[in-house]
């Protein structure tokens, strides 16, 4: 187990542990910002991954709504760290933050680092305390962090997107190319309930992607019961107010075209994970290590607020006329039928 003395980094530990989603930002912020100013004031240093793992710890609250100033000098000191370690000396074909990635379906975290006093961790002399205190691990986790608190923050996140999620999109592209594979209404259905109470900005964004990529099928002839209708409708009528009220700052032209429903619903999954968003930058250039050499796209456009509001609005008014074609077909039936 990682110990340490120092009855103050303990104290910090267990109040960082803690700290949720469900977390008030008074009681949260303070925590985030003197955590933050530690990191950011010696970014590299030898205490370094403590203040990583105090802000992993914390990321349940800075990724759903914390003050404005507690998210910006997280990221900030979250990406100071990653310039400060990238690069130190490795000798490992692999690290925790890795194996870590592919529980990140909901992208809220549902383990321990290993890095904090008090918590789980490889014991000392195992060969794998090696790969927790890693610099290349910590950098890793600092990665994740950020994304995942700000997504697209932070460039050469690890390509890869979680197992369930891909499965998921396969199981929605077959949907949206008109060739599903079991029975398209219960599965937009049950994609449809699927939104956490409190998610992630990724995936908000993701889920209301989805719901645009897949609302073309809802709307055809292909589907006749009206609860598939109702339910997405349902769905994004819950996760519009969950949109941050951040104004745009992208200029005319910068929001993803969402033309292709295919495409769409691919974004829509990778959207939803720090793999899955390196996967959808990757054509960018963004895991390079010659930032003179990368697309400076606005990928972050993907998670705009003001973009997600009017895919939202048009998806439900597609939905809604929808339903309403259902009920008018609905009463010529029974019109015919009398």
């Amino acid at each position: 187990m990682i110990d340490t003395t120092d009855p103050t980094v303990r104290r910090l530990a267990d109040a960082w542990r803690h700290i949720s989603d469900t977390s008030p930002a008074d009681e949260a912020g303070p925590l985030v910002l003197d955590c933050a100013r530690r990191l950011a004031a010696d970014p590299g240093g030898e205490r370094a991954h403590l203040w990583v793992a105090g802000l992993v710890a914390m990321s349940g609250h800075l990724a759903w709504r914390p003050g404005r100033e507690a998210r910006r000098a997280a990221v900030d000191a979250l990406c100071a760290a990653v310039k400060a370690l990238d690069g130190r000396p490795c000798a490992h074909d692999d690290h925790p933050f890795e194996t870590a990635m592919d529980a990140l379906e909901d992208e809220i975290w549902l383990g321990d680092t290993g890095l904090l006093p008090g918590g789980p961790a490889a014991p000392n002399g195992d060969p794998d305390a090696g790969r927790v205190l890693c610099p290349v691990n910590v950098a890793g986790w600092a990665r994740l962090a950020a994304d995942v608190i700000a997504p697209f923050s932070v460039r050469r996140v690890p390509v890869g997107s979680p197992g369930g999620l891909h499965f998921r999109m396969r199981v929605l592209s077959g949907i949206v190319n008109d060739h599903p594979h079991g029975d398209p209404g219960l599965d937009l259905i049950g994609e449809a309930g699927l939104l956490p109470d409190r998610p992630t900005r990724g995936v908000l964004a993701g889920f209301l992607v989805t719901m645009n990529a897949t609302c073309w099928y809802a709307t055809s002839e292909r589907i006749t019961d009206p609860a598939v209708l109702k339910a997405m409708i349902a769905g994004i009528e819950a996760a519009v107010p969950l949109l941050d009220d951040a104004p745009c700052a992208h200029g005319p032209g910068e929001h993803p075209g969402t033309g292709d429903p295919d495409d769409m619903n691919q974004a829509g999954f990778l959207l939803r994970s720090p793999g899955g968003r390196a996967e959808l930058a990757e054509p960018y250039g963004w895991d390079e290590e010659d930032e003179a050499e990368q697309d400076d796209e606005p990928l972050d456009a993907w998670v705009c607020p003001a973009f997600l509001e009017e895919l939202a609005d048009d998806t439900l008014g597609e939905l809604r006329a929808g339903l309403r074609a259902l009920g008018a077909a609905e009463d010529g039936d029974e019109d015919d039928e009398e």
